[in-house]
């Protein structure tokens, strides 16, 4: 999730904004998934146990965002999270089988789904999390595909509408 907002609108401040994304994650894995992640003293990003299950990086100009974060939803392998070596990265197809047999966490819906289920899952609670995080109402407007060449997916562009921010998804 890459959204571009102004600062100026919520709050001029970068740190509270890394700790803002990092609630959406931590709000989407408890309340779609039943996974409880929280944040690492010292290390950006969300965490499950000593598993890195999200990574947020910024870029900010003129208090207006680009970049964000990225949530796992299925497994990868032989990665070194941010440069930290003594830590795995999670996901949320690997957390629900870890989780679901022993301690009957996770909705049995979301542990049968496909990976591309799981993404549009995902992708739909991050909206909803992000809209009441930065306390936005956000409308989604389609496109007609007239407007596009003919080869060209169909879009969605998300606006905010207490505010003049757009958000892309």
């Amino acid at each position: 999730m890459y959204p571009i907002i102004n600062l100026r609108n919520h709050k001029m401040d970068l740190h509270w904004y890394l700790r803002a994304l990092e609630e959406v994650v931590i709000r989407v894995l408890c309340s779609t998934f039943s996974i409880t992640a929280s944040r690492l003293e010292g290390f950006t990003g969300v965490w499950v146990g000593d598993k890195k299950v999200a990574t947020v990086g910024i870029r900010v100009s003129q208090w207006i965002t680009h970049h964000g974060l990225a949530l796992n939803t299925t497994p990868f392998h032989s990665i070194v999270p941010c440069g930290i070596r003594n830590c795995q990265v999670g996901s949320i197809k690997g957390l629900l089988r870890e989780f679901q047999p022993s301690t009957g966490c996770g909705k049995a819906s979301v542990l049968h789904s496909n990976d591309f289920q799981l993404i549009d899952i995902t992708h739909s609670s991050l909206i909803k999390e992000f809209s009441d995080v930065f306390q936005l109402e956000i409308f989604h407007k389609s496109i007609p595909m007239f407007e596009f060449e003919d080869t060209t997916p169909r879009r969605i562009q998300l606006v905010a509408s207490n505010s003049h921010d757009n958000l892309t998804g």
